[in-house]
């Protein structure tokens, strides 16, 4: 790493490397807006989008210890302003600084670095006016410093090219499962040139949320949020202010102009409402959040491209609204919780003004990746454990029980209905087999841990039927008192 800023260098605006003194953080706000009219003092400039950032800042200004201020500004809208602010206030949170920088590192930099805090300023020259303020200081290590770093595996296993699926009844439990298969299945691919960097990428994955109440939403502790971040998150998901990020979703769905010369604006949330009252089964009612006359025009405003680009709803199924999103691209550990319970949210405000119940959430993340600098801690929280669960199967149990030496299969709703019963000849020759080839024909079961216990059952029920034993499903084999 011979060249300055060793960390994400292509995704940082250089203003004055050999003599600025001054480093300034954007938050959320496209570094675009504001690198290009800074002071030369500042030496760097660019985005922090979530906390695991500061980690690269500490790192990249322990390899050019000229730089004595950090200037935050722009809109926090992930909260990671307000951590680099904590760090300096409160101290180091290990949760996402690694132990390679050791305390007295992290002490040092917080004691000789100043931080100014301008989060929320988005004009420059009130920027400017603080940091022309700023009088250069003598380093604030004698040397440069380079920390250790942890190797992240790399290794890809085979697997199916698109359409990975994961169910669950919560977002938390749906975001381990994803974060696993990402982990295990993922392609290292480059990020685009605006952010630069790698990733773990799938294609097409399918996230199914079953029951996430968001009046009260399952808050687990391994989410690196909390509650009253989510209210955060939301008021900006909804927001119709543009102010500087170039777009927001709300401005999309609930104010959404064909180009910015046509002042008319269309509320589609509304226009979905109607279609969705008129007839329930309607399969137009949905929001287009990509617009072709911005968004195909990268050289105009490259930020302007929502990774939202559609959601769907229909009612059917008891009276139930059905809400699916399509992410183009989604980062799956620094954005998908957050996403989904927007999602939900937005899912529950239509069903009010349609008056029905909630249904099932269904995200498609056609790009579903995890950046590089998060695979380590990503790992971190799949690891623990406890972490996995054994989940039920939509389609039903299956009840297997031995009748006069013939295998028995009675296919029962999740409500306890009696659905359709298989029956096998156990004392013939590869009797589970055969059976497991009919419920398969049937599509009788979803779930591959449920395919397998059930592959097991199969097989103690007709060495029972052949060697005179006793089967009662999950139990072990007896004899026949």
């Amino acid at each position: 790493m011979s060249r300055w800023p060793a960390y994400f260098n292509e995704r940082l605006w250089l203003v004055n490397p050999k003599n600025g003194f001054v480093g300034v953080a954007t938050c959320w706000t496209p570094k675009e807006l504001i690198a290009p009219h800074l002071h030369n003092k500042v030496s760097v400039c660019g985005q922090l989008y979530t906390k695991r950032g500061i980690e690269f800042i500490i790192r990249n200004l322990y390899l050019n210890p000229r730089i004595r201020y950090l200037v935050v500004v722009g809109k926090d809208a992930t909260g990671s302003g307000q951590a680099l602010v904590n760090f300096f206030q409160k101290g180091v949170d290990r949760s996402f600084l690694p132990l390679q920088i050791s305390e007295k590192y992290l002490n040092l930099f917080r004691e000789k670095v100043r931080l100014i805090d301008l989060r929320g300023e988005i004009d420059v020259q009130k920027i400017n006016k603080k940091i022309e303020s700023l009088r250069k200081l003598p380093p604030f290590a004698r040397k440069k410093k380079r920390f250790k770093e942890t190797k992240t595996e790399t290794e890809v296993y085979p697997s199916e090219a698109s359409g990975f699926r994961v169910e669950a009844e919560t977002v938390g439990l749906a975001w381990l499962q994803i974060l696993k298969i990402i982990l295990r299945f993922g392609w290292e691919i480059p990020r685009v040139v605006i952010y630069g960097g790698k990733e773990k990428m799938v294609l097409n994955l399918v996230a199914v949320i079953t029951g996430e109440d968001i009046k009260k939403p399952k808050m687990y502790r391994f989410f690196p949020f909390k509650k009253k971040d989510l209210k955060s998150y939301f008021k900006n998901f909804f927001s119709t202010e543009i102010e500087d990020q170039g777009y927001t979703y709300g401005e999309r769905i609930l104010k959404y102009q064909k180009s910015p010369e046509d002042l008319k604006t269309v509320d589609q949330l509304n226009l979905m409402a109607k279609k969705l009252k008129s007839f329930s089964f309607n399969k137009g009612a949905l929001i287009t959040l990509w617009n072709p006359s911005i968004d195909n025009y990268p050289i105009r405003k490259p930020w302007r491209t929502p990774c939202l680009t559609l959601i769907q709803g229909i009612c059917c199924q008891e009276d139930k609204l059905h809400l699916t999103a399509y992410f183009r691209s989604n980062d799956m550990f620094g954005a998908w919780p957050q996403n989904a319970f927007a999602l939900r949210r937005l899912q529950f405000e239509l069903a009010k003004k349609v008056s029905k119940k909630m249904g099932i959430l269904t995200t498609i993340s056609h790009s579903a990746f995890i950046d590089n600098t998060d695979l380590q801690e990503a790992q971190k929280l799949v690891d623990q454990p406890g972490r996995f669960f054994c989940q039920f199967d939509p389609r039903g149990n299956l009840i297997i029980s031995v009748e006069n030496k013939e295998i028995v299969v009675k296919q029962i709703s999740p409500g306890g209905l009696f659905l359709q019963e298989f029956r096998q000849d156990g004392a013939k020759p590869r009797a589970a087999l055969k059976m497991a080839s009919q419920l398969l024909k049937f599509q009788a079961i979803s779930q591959i841990g449920h395919a397998l216990d059930i592959g097991e059952q199969l097989g103690k029920a007709e060495i029972a039927i052949k060697l005179g034993l006793k089967f009662e499903q999950d139990q072990p084999l007896k004899t026949i008192s």
